[in-house]
């Protein structure tokens, strides 16, 4: 299993940069600004754009790949996006991932005057975005070029014609399970969803264990209280890997989105510092993939 963290823009910069060189002092892979412009929950408390904020704390980070998760294409263009990605790549020496999704927040679709995502998840633009976006990464008219060989793609999204786009280009599909699901539901869908990614795989002449599975992992969406203890997060990591899940994406502090009384003090740090390190392992026969 891998382990990434995501940090939202909401509180002064310097405390951002100070939690960023914490986790990266802890040893998390990959470190994640969520990208919105404002709080839906919270709408009142500040929010800091997230590529100016990328640019200014990946330079605090020595070791760790960082990126959002996810960019919503109702705030983005394709050709500036992957501007965006390249620049951040050559800041971080070649740490930079990429995250993209329709973007499922109606305050966002009301503040930047577009339309909200519908019932097809924003499939009918997803597609066309992601097909731009990938053209631009893979191309030689936009430089300079990245300093790995490319800034790996990541797409976050779940409607079918998503699974499908994600099964042709991305390097990590990203999932937060749905809202508001009970754990065993959450698992189920899961398990269908990576069935279906590894038929679509399949179709597009790709080895499924190319594509790696991620759960951003929130309590809004999923009712894991990972936090309680050593022995809970263990359960977590283990139900979820045998989901089909490469990773899961966890939030920092991990006091955001769980419920009051449910996260014991300094587990987060323990968790990265003891157990992370021996939990860190591909899939049997898994070959490499971007960014590894």
């Amino acid at each position: 299993m891998r382990f990434g963290v995501l940090t939202l823009p909401n509180v002064p910069l310097d405390e951002l940069e100070r939690r960023w060189r914490t986790l990266d002092e802890l040893g998390v892979e990959t470190i994640w600004l969520a990208d919105q412009l404002q709080s839906e929950l919270s709408p009142a408390k500040p929010w800091f754009e997230a590529w100016t904020c990328l640019g200014a704390v990946a330079r605090c980070t020595e070791r760790a790949r960082v990126g959002p998760l996810v960019s919503p294409l109702l705030l983005r263009n394709p050709a500036v996006l992957a501007k965006a990605a390249v620049t951040l790549d050559h800041l971080t020496g070649g740490r930079a991932e990429l995250g993209v999704g329709a973007g499922g927040s109606p305050l966002d679709a009301e503040l930047a005057g577009g339309e909200p995502v519908g019932s097809d998840g924003g499939a009918d633009r997803l597609v066309p975005f992601v097909e731009a976006l990938v053209a631009h990464l893979d191309g030689d008219r936009l430089q300079p070029r990245p300093v790995q060989q490319r800034v790996p793609l990541t797409i976050g999204a779940h409607s079918p014609a998503a699974l499908r786009l994600a099964a042709r280009h991305a390097d990590r599909w990203s999932s937060y399970g749905g809202v508001g699901l009970e754990p065993e539901t959450a698992l189920e869908r899961a398990r269908a969803r990576n069935a279906r990614l590894d038929e679509l795989c399949a179709e597009e002449g790709r080895d499924p264990r190319t594509l790696t599975r991620s759960l951003l992992l929130g309590h809004r969406y999923v009712g894991e209280t990972p936090w309680r203890s050593e022995d809970a997060f263990l359960d977590v990591v283990r139900r979820w890997g045998e989901a089909g899940m490469d990773e899961l994406v966890l939030y920092y502090p991990a006091t955001v989105q769980m419920p009051a009384g449910t996260v014991e003090d300094g587990l987060f740090e323990r968790v990265f510092r003891d157990l992370v390190p021996g939990l860190r392992h591909a899939r049997r026969g898994s070959p490499a993939r971007v960014g590894e």
